[in-house]
Parts: C-alpha cells; sequence; structure tokens
C-alpha cells in the first residue's frame, strides 16, 4: 500500500540510475472500478514533463526506476478519462453520509493490483495532513490510537467539468441519504447542468427540502432548466411561502405554466401569496398552519392534528378561528396535550394575542418577533381574519444575511 503525499517528491532515475527529476503527479484512468496508473509526472527545476507508466520499471516510496536513459524518453498528453491524482482529485470535496457533512480528500491510497498501480481509498483523517506536512512519524503514532478514517474508492463518483475541475460525490443513491442542507451545499458548487441532474435524481420531497436551502442565486434558474414536470412536482412539495418566493423570481409565462401543472390545493395556497407585495408579512407568511373551532374539546382536537399530520414548524402554537376565519385565540401544543380530553379549547385558550397585520413592514414582523420570543406570529388582515402564519425560520431570512444563516444549527423545522 501507498499513500499518494509519500509518494509526491520522490526522486526518479533513468536506466542509467541517473536522476530524471522527482515525482510531481500520477494520471488514472478512471475507466475501471478502481483506477490505474497510466501516466506520471516529473518535476525537473520549474518544467514539468509526462510519459507513459509502461516506462516504470520498479516503484516504490524511496525512488522510481526507468527503463530507458533520458535521452529516449518521449512525453505524451493526458487523453479523455484521464486525470490528475494531485492536481485534480488531492484536496477536493466529497460527501460523507457517516457524518452528513462535506468533508475533505486529504489523501489517496494506492496499490499494486495485477501488475498495475491502482487508486484503492481516499484518506480523509487528520493523519493524512501531517504526513503531507512531512510529520509521518507522528501521523503514524496518531494511527495507532485513532481508526484510520479511509473510504473505498468504489464509493465515490468522480464528476469532472470544464468550470470544478475534478470534485468527488457519493453515487445519486447515498447522495440521497444525506440532510438537504448539505445536499444544497454540493448543488451550489456545481455547474448548472450537473446542478439540474443531482437535483432531478432526487426524490420529490427531498430535492424540494434541497431547493429551499439552496442559494437564492441558483433557485430560479434551477427551475428554468428542470423538466416541467419536476419542477411542478417540487414546487408542489415546497412551502407555499418559499414556492411563492420562487415563482416571484421567474418570468410570468415560466412561472403560469409551473402554477398551472402544479397540484391543486397548492397552486391555490401560492397563488393566494402571491397576490401580496414580496416586502410585507402576507409576502413571506405561509398558509399551512392548524386552526380549530372554538367549541371543539382537547380530545377532538388531538384526533384532528392525528389525521393532518402537521408539519413540525406548523404545530408551534395553535390557533382558534370563528366560522367567518376570525382570529379568537391561540394554544401551545403542551396546553392542549395537559388539557383534559373533555375541555372546551375556548376554555383553556388565550386570547390576548400578538400578530401582525398582511401588510406590515419586514421590519415590523421582525421588531415583534424579537420583542415577544414568538416562534411564530399570525398574520391577519384589517378585518382580523387569519391569513397564514411567520415562522422563527422565515423571521432569520429577513434578519440574518445568508451566510450568517448558514453557520447558524438547523433547529428550525
Amino acid at each position: 500500500m501507498f499513500f499518494l503525499s509519500k509518494l509526491l517528491g520522490q526522486q526518479i532515475k533513468d536506466s542509467a540510475s541517473e536522476p530524471v527529476g522527482t515525482l510531481s503527479d500520477i494520471v488514472v484512468s478512471l475507466e475501471r472500478k478502481y483506477p490505474a496508473a497510466t501516466k506520471f509526472q516529473v518535476k525537473r527545476g520549474k518544467h514539468k514533463s509526462l510519459y507513459d507508466w509502461d516506462l516504470v520499471r520498479s516503484f516504490e516510496e524511496s525512488q522510481t526506476l526507468l527503463r530507458l536513459p533520458a535521452a529516449e524518453l518521449k512525453e505524451v498528453e493526458p487523453v479523455e478519462g484521464e486525470v490528475f491524482l494531485a492536481g485534480d482529485i488531492l484536496d477536493k470535496q466529497i460527501v460523507d453520509t457517516e457524518g452528513h457533512k462535506l468533508i475533505r480528500v486529504n489523501d489517496l491510497q494506492l496499490a499494486r493490483a495485477n501488475g498495475n498501480l491502482r487508486v484503492v481509498g481516499v484518506d480523509i483523517s487528520g493523519g493524512a495532513i501531517m504526513r503531507r506536512l512531512g510529520l509521518a512519524k507522528l501521523a503514524q503514532k496518531l494511527s495507532r490510537r485513532v481508526q484510520p478514517s479511509l473510504i473505498d474508492w468504489k464509493t465515490v463518483e468522480p464528476v469532472s467539468s470544464e468550470t470544478t475541475g475534478m470534485r468527488l460525490k457519493l453515487t445519486h443513491d447515498k447522495l440521497a441519504l444525506l440532510h438537504p442542507a448539505d445536499i444544497a451545499d454540493i448543488a451550489n458548487e456545481l455547474p448548472p447542468d450537473e446542478r439540474v441532474a443531482v437535483v432531478e435524481a432526487l426524490e420529490d420531497e427531498v430535492a424540494a427540502d434541497t431547493v429551499e436551502e439552496m442559494h437564492p442565486d441558483f433557485q430560479a434558474a434551477l427551475l428554468t432548466d428542470m423538466d416541467e414536470r419536476k419542477a411542478a412536482a417540487l414546487l408542489s412539495e415546497m412551502d407555499p411561502d418559499d414556492a411563492a418566493d420562487l415563482l416571484a423570481d421567474l418570468p410570468e409565462e415560466k412561472a403560469a405554466a409551473l402554477l398551472a401543472s402544479m397540484r391543486r390545493k397548492e397552486a391555490r395556497d401560492v397563488k393566494q401569496l402571491l397576490q401580496y407585495e414580496e416586502d410585507t408579512a402576507g409576502g413571506i407568511m405561509t398558509t399551512e398552519y392548524v386552526a380549530f373551532p372554538p367549541g371543539l374539546t382537547a380530545g377532538e382536537a388531538i384526533d384532528m392534528l392525528r389525521r393532518l399530520e402537521p408539519d413540525a414548524e406548523t404545530i408551534y402554537y395553535l390557533y382558534v378561528v370563528d366560522d367567518d376565519g376570525h382570529l379568537v385565540g391561540a394554544l401551545s401544543l403542551r396546553d392542549l396535550i395537559l388539557a383534559w380530553r373533555d375541555n372546551k379549547v375556548a376554555d383553556f385558550m388565550e386570547t390576548h394575542l400578538i400578530s401582525v397585520r398582511d401588510d406590515a413592514s419586514l421590519d415590523e414582523v421582525a421588531q415583534v418577533v424579537a420583542k415577544y420570543n414568538l416562534l411564530a406570529v399570525p398574520v391577519i388582515d384589517e378585518d382580523n381574519v387569519m391569513k397564514g402564519i411567520i415562522t422563527i425560520d422565515d423571521a432569520i431570512d429577513i434578519t440574518l444575511p445568508l451566510t450568517w444563516k448558514k453557520r447558524l444549527p438547523k433547529i428550525f423545522g
């Protein structure tokens, strides 16, 4: 077994044992499950030359011996399907399904197999970094105490492109195991065609969550390039407020076509939200919330929740509305669970409510949420008819820059 970091910089000698230069890279072909070395790069001064791997007679960590004298060596060029291990793969990102995060290729493990030198593993450990810094002995001591972090090469899928060079990611089926925020991080770094391919390969619900987490600069372009049926299904799975924001960024003709292809109920909710100005409470609220009539008992309300199976973020608070949709009360999920089953909701609901008008500014919304430490705030119209809710994660969206929000722990939703 070899590690690439320990091979780079080793001396290369020709058939007469005369120095040719030092090893600066190894080129492999990606045609097989475990890529085989096809060429090697030699550095002499500032000049780098590429030669066929067939010229190698002996290959060890200490030095490489060639079959021909230096004068007879002929330079070659890489061909399609070949990559440079140090130049194209080392330090690139890879997805770790165990830790659900992006990590770096710190080193590559190689082995002799069937007369060839092949890439067999990816080292993501801290010890690999120490090896590359020349602290090999310390790395060896560390490896005795800590299990090496090696990933079998066959579990990764190389993806090359003109814009990103070489990056590594897990195959699409393994990609779906990640948290949508992690998939979004990957998609943000891909060129447009690869970004579309990744999202279209996901289940609709996962794809929707992923798009919600993506950088706003890429969301509209992604939907424009996607298959229309897939894009409409994705929008139907998204929170209505997020779907409305996204459609508002699209050309009117494209947005209308996608709305027409969405599921009827979801399209109706999104159309309602599109009527509001983007920088108002109505423009950022969601129409997904739970409301009960005041005459319902606690037991009946719990049974209703079980039938609805609402998303977690929509039941921070439960709301009480009359037959005309007027907001008359609110209660927490804790209040509902602790109440006796026969108690009427109207008997233990809170009637002194904090709310915002649907035409309120975003600054006003942020101030209300912060002042009263709310996880969600109801949105009403001028007649006190409930229109939706604004959740804490939406409040964070309007108060923090995107780069700051990305650093926060995902504790909502």
